[in-house]
């Protein structure tokens, strides 16, 4: 019996994480792979990149490095680094938020921006090509429950609480 068939049957429950993690890693590599390619000399890595996207597609929102940490889940050391190789790159630059100094805001550059402007309607094809190769062989059903199962997921680990 392989390990899809142990999780669909109920007694591989220690392989579920495993294999969402396996999952993660080939989609990242995927995208990576395919983003990074579009910023030759640049040497941006998937985070920067992603960092970028977001902030291109802000449209004028202020965010704060607390926001992209809230909304991917990564420390504020990870985030600092990720935001520090990006200034040192002139791609992004930080200032303060007027009314809580201690909020650090990011924002593209003018270089950032150009190099956005001129690459993101590749970025989202390449995205969408992504997302319909990871839904590829599923149902309108199955997408639902996939979305819903890994919304649990990420909910159940969104508390902090040691279980």
């Amino acid at each position: 019996m392989d390990m899809e068939d142990e999780l669909a049957d109920g007694h591989g429950a220690d392989g579920l994480g495993p294999l969402i993690k396996v999952a993660n890693t080939l989609i990242e590599k995927e995208l990576n792979n395919r983003v990074a390619s579009m910023f030759a000399g640049y040497s941006l890595t998937g985070p920067q990149i992603t960092l970028m996207v977001y902030l291109h597609d802000a449209h004028g929102h202020v965010v704060t490095q607390r926001e992209i940490a809230d909304r991917f889940v990564l420390s504020h050391p990870t985030i600092r680094g990720i935001v520090k190789r990006l200034e040192t790159a002139g791609l992004v630059e930080t200032s303060q938020l007027e009314s809580d100094r201690r909020q650090i805001v990011l924002a593209l550059s003018d270089e950032g921006r150009r190099l956005m402007d001129a690459r993101i309607d590749d970025i989202h094809q390449v995205m969408a090509r992504i997302n319909a190769r990871i839904a590829d062989g599923l149902g309108p059903a199955e997408q639902t429950g996939l979305v819903a199962a890994l919304q649990r997921i990420v909910t159940n680990f969104s508390d902090g609480a040691v279980r």
